[in-house]
């Protein structure tokens, strides 16, 4: 009995991360829920389901609300450019989609290209935020360069963020089903997945001997 409930058994760690990742998750939605304030909310969630992950400081909220208040200014105008980037691009949807002409097909293409990019760089950008100390600009440029880098990553993300749309299309049950785990670990548990994959890139620019930048805890690329 006393070797079920010691915390070195694989069942009791599961369990542990398991109830983290549960607390990450309700500190991921009580900061989120202003809207803008989602971008430092994103990335405070991938700094702790990294740290989650190498098995690093377990404290979840003394790191949420470090990485939050660190990367607030940052990550909440890289929100505001993507959500503004969202809205031009849905204008022009809502234009093309008026039209019913060869040349109109051809941009409607060429759009949803942008919106795929875009994506792609929603799905980079603030797991880079949070990890590395760098500006808005190196940003967005080390993301693209990560996303076409490391394509085979990429391609995964993108089909399990397809899978979850298509089972919220499939059936009310299931969009409910996908709801109801969304409110309980399904971020966090997406963003530990996605860590993973983010856990093998990031390595590839850290410093042999990863040595924390004072205050930030960033590295810097």
């Amino acid at each position: 009995m006393n070797r079920l409930f010691n915390y070195e058994n694989p069942v009791m760690q599961f369990i542990s991360k398991i109830f983290d990742l549960i607390v990450l998750n309700l500190f991921f939605l009580l900061f989120s829920i202003p809207v803008v304030t989602m971008g430092a909310s994103l990335s405070a969630l991938y700094y702790v389901s990294l740290k989650i992950l190498r098995g690093e400081d377990p404290y979840i909220w003394q790191n949420f609300f470090k990485a939050f208040r660190q990367n607030f200014k940052q990550a909440t105008l890289v929100w505001v450019i993507l959500l503004v980037a969202s809205a031009l691009l849905g204008m022009d949807f809502y234009i093309i989609n008026s039209q019913d002409t060869v040349l109109f097909a051809v941009v409607r293409v060429l759009l949803w290209m942008i919106v795929g990019i875009l994506f792609c760089i929603f799905l980079y950008i603030f797991p880079v935020i949070s990890h590395f100390f760098c500006s808005t600009k190196q940003a967005f440029r080390n993301s693209l360069y990560m996303i076409i880098g490391f394509l085979p990553y990429t391609v995964i993300m993108l089909a399990v963020c397809g899978l979850i749309l298509y089972l919220c299309t499939v059936s009310a049950r299931l969009f409910a089903m996908v709801i109801l785990l969304s409110g309980i670990c399904g971020h966090s548990v997406i963003a530990f997945t996605f860590c993973i994959f983010f856990d093998r890139i990031f390595r590839r620019y850290e410093p042999e001997e990863d040595v924390p930048v004072e205050e930030t805890g960033e590295t810097n690329i």
